[in-house]
């Protein structure tokens, strides 16, 4: 049962990718990031995959409240604020890493697959701290690829989420880059 409803909640993080990227506004964008993100932490953990995904949602969840602060108060990001989320990104996903099912201390797939979410999450960390809204949009068609390739490997249904993310960036960027420039 909690398989199907982990499945479910992926299904549900794809319905908010989809309009994700469309909104104007950078807060609107991270705000439903955190939704996307907490759906996929629950996703990740009921479909029993233990690794560094469901951590690194986590970090994504935390990371997204603080920009939402600093785009509300009209603040930058700070240079120890990025490095905390740097080490919080890299640490949780080599915790998820030793603690994943079948972690062996010796290079082999399974271990060299959860990197896969270390990259992408770096991959948003810039995106959520992207000044303008063309640049995260650039950076999150970046890290839905990453995801794509993931968790296709590992079988969720989130897959949906990361390729409806993936072709929704696109689309986003494409609408709005008149705007950009």
């Amino acid at each position: 049962m909690n398989y199907i409803i982990g499945q479910i909640l992926g299904l549900c993080s794809t319905v908010c990718t989809i309009i994700l990227p469309f909104f104007r506004k950078k807060w609107q964008i991270l705000a439903l990031n955190i939704a996307v993100n907490a759906l996929l932490t629950l996703n990740f953990l009921l479909i029993g995959q233990f690794g560094s995904a469901a951590f690194l949602c986590l970090v994504a969840v935390g990371q997204s409240i603080v920009s939402i602060v600093h785009n509300v108060k009209k603040t930058k990001v700070t240079t120890p604020e990025t490095i905390l989320f740097f080490i919080l990104y890299v640490g949780f996903g080599f915790f998820g890493i030793v603690t994943a099912p079948g972690f062996v201390m010796e290079l082999n797939r399974t271990n060299l697959l959860e990197l896969l979410p270390i990259i992408g999450a770096l991959m948003l960390m810039i995106s959520v701290f992207a000044q303008d809204e063309q640049t995260t949009r650039k950076w999150l068609l970046a890290n839905a690829l990453i995801w794509t390739v993931y968790t296709a490997i590992v079988g969720s249904t989130a897959f949906f989420t990361d390729l409806v993310a993936a072709i929704s960036t696109a689309s986003a960027l494409y609408k709005y880059r008149k705007e950009a420039e």
